[in-house]
């Protein structure tokens, strides 16, 4: 159980053009005393650019694309110089795309760069920003675990190794740079939802970080990594995080109103059927994850609006976390009840209504305000 009062919050990173904007907002995110800045790492968004358009959402008017996204590393690295206080976390990055020694690297580059705030929140991947660009998506959770291996590994020594993997072999491999707290590499928080990433969790994570699950649900696959990070007698700090999508306003009746936005219902089809069901609703794709499944560019303008308009508001309810700061403080209350300690809160409001940007921020300073004390 964590005191709400001792709740981390974070914010997403400035990861979107014009480059003109991002120092200046991550300049603003650390002196609002915003605990991180999360950083997706991604080719492709997560609606299909088929939907992106101006009778669908007015953001079609600014931003061209819905994928659309710096690179991570340098985008972090740029953010990192231009603060002082807040901790940068990539959420999440993968051994797919990226090899685990150059992971290593850039981590290690990070933490001298940001002077020792940098975090590595990593995951198995997601399958849009794989299969499309000519990479197998397959073995991704035995790659990752190989990978975690290997990057502990660099992070240990700098004397040559060798590593005879199922997936990566390594011969007199070395790499000699060293945190900048030779003591105190950057932490690595997994995002983790199924037994096996739970149990990879437990064994190398110092911290976890899922993202869409509800408070019960969160605190029942916690004590799973507890239990399993008892049995392997794990000690040392480990930190219980979470990204969670919101709509925020001062009127909460307008939050019920802005879940109805169709771009809404599109990001809420990334809901797992299983959550679905659990609700008592069939997901229009079937049986499906969006993790494994979902390569958005693959999905037809008609499909796609056809299954948006399945979307029942129990879902919507479920995936957002929504209302003014009082209902806010009290969701986060439920989830430091069972452990929550860092929740990332990626305020999506001005997504699907530009006219309640102004509005959201205000409810998010007040929430901010209340958990700092």
């Amino acid at each position: 159980m964590t005191d709400i009062h001792d709740l981390e919050i974070g914010a997403p990173g400035p990861f979107l053009p014009p480059y003109e904007n991002v120092l200046r907002n991550a300049k603003t995110i650390d002196s609002l005393g915003y605990d991180s800045m999360a950083f997706p790492d991604h080719f492709a968004g997560f609606v299909p650019e088929s939907i992106w358009t101006g009778d669908i959402t007015p953001l079609s008017f600014f931003q061209k694309s819905p994928h659309t996204y710096y690179e991570i590393s340098t985008i972090m690295a740029a953010c990192a110089a231009a603060t002082e206080n807040v901790r940068l976390v990539s959420a999440v990055t993968e051994p797919i795309r990226r090899h685990p020694i150059l992971l290593a690297q850039t981590f290690l580059t990070l933490d001298h760069i940001s002077n020792g705030r940098a975090i590595m929140g990593i995951g198995a991947g997601e399958i849009e920003n794989i299969e499309p660009y000519g990479l197998r998506y397959s073995g991704q959770v035995g790659k990752l675990r190989e990978a975690l291996q290997i990057i502990r590994k660099v992070w240990e020594t700098p004397e040559p190794f060798d590593f005879d993997g199922k997936f990566w072999k390594m011969k007199d491999a070395v790499m000699s740079l060293r945190p900048v707290d030779p003591d105190r590499p950057p932490p690595i928080w997994i995002a983790a939802h199924g037994p096996k990433m739970i149990k990879i969790t437990a064994e190398f994570g110092d911290g976890w970080i899922p993202t869409l699950l509800p408070p019960q649900q969160y605190g029942e696959r916690l004590k799973e990594i507890s239990n399993h990070r008892k049995k392997l007698d794990k000690t040392g700090h480990f930190t219980s995080a979470l990204w969670n999508w919101c709509i925020l306003d001062e009127d909460p009746s307008a939050c019920q109103k802005i879940k109805q936005n169709p771009i809404a219902k599109a990001f809420a089809l990334l809901y797992p059927s299983n959550e679905w069901k659990r609700l008592g609703f069939e997901h229009p794709f079937g049986d499906f994850n969006a993790l494994t499944d979902y390569i958005p560019m693959r999905f037809t303008r008609e499909e796609t609006l056809q299954a948006m308009d399945q979307v029942p508001e129990a879902v919507l309810d479920e995936f957002y976390m929504a209302g003014d700061s009082e209902a806010i403080i009290k969701k986060l209350e439920e989830y430091a009840r069972v452990g929550l300690n860092h929740m990332i809160v990626w305020n999506v409001t001005g997504m699907f209504d530009l006219e309640r940007v102004r509005s959201s921020y205000k409810v998010l300073k007040e929430v901010l305000a209340y958990i700092k004390g």
